[in-house]
């Protein structure tokens, strides 16, 4: 019996130790890559179905400053995406989705009630930086939809100055 409950304490100990470690690492700012620092035009892509959220989007980056907006995506060092779990692709005739990655169902998946607010490579389409913003149909709620990428960027400067 006395093993049994001394076995308990140290599997508690151990759980303790690893969620405080995840913890910590999901607190710490995301790197922004230099493709991110080093841009500065952006195309915005809205699949969220809400125009709201793309004039609230268009608003915030004019009033931010840092990037302009490029009349298409070849024009573009980046994509602003906005997407959220309810959005349909088109796919050619013959075609069906394929998973990619490890998590291919997962990694892509939107918490409803939040938007994806995300920086995509114009030419590949890989996510250089995202975030998940808490939305309510076409509206923010608790603060700005790219209060996060303004974060990323104040802690880039941050870092920079530090060295």
């Amino acid at each position: 019996m006395r093993g049994n409950n001394r076995s308990r304490k140290v599997h508690l100990l151990v759980m303790i130790f690893l969620s405080a470690c995840a913890v910590r690492v999901a607190a710490q700012p995301t790197i922004l890559p230099e493709a991110v620092t080093s841009a500065h035009s952006v195309f915005l892509v809205n699949e969220t179905g809400f125009a709201e959220l793309q004039n609230t989007a268009v608003l915030e980056l004019n009033k931010w400053g840092r990037f302009e907006i490029a009349e298409s995506r070849e024009k573009a060092d980046l994509v602003l995406s906005l997407s959220s779990g309810t959005h349909v692709r088109a796919l050619p005739d013959g075609q069906y989705p394929r998973p990619t990655g490890l998590n291919a169902f997962t990694e892509d998946a939107v918490p409803k009630g939040h938007t994806r607010v995300a920086l995509l490579d114009p030419k590949t389409g890989a996510t250089l930086w995202s975030d998940l913003r808490k939305t309510e149909g076409g509206k923010v709620k608790n603060g700005h939809l790219l209060d996060g990428l303004r974060e990323a960027f104040d802690n880039y400067e941050k870092s920079r100055g530090k060295k």
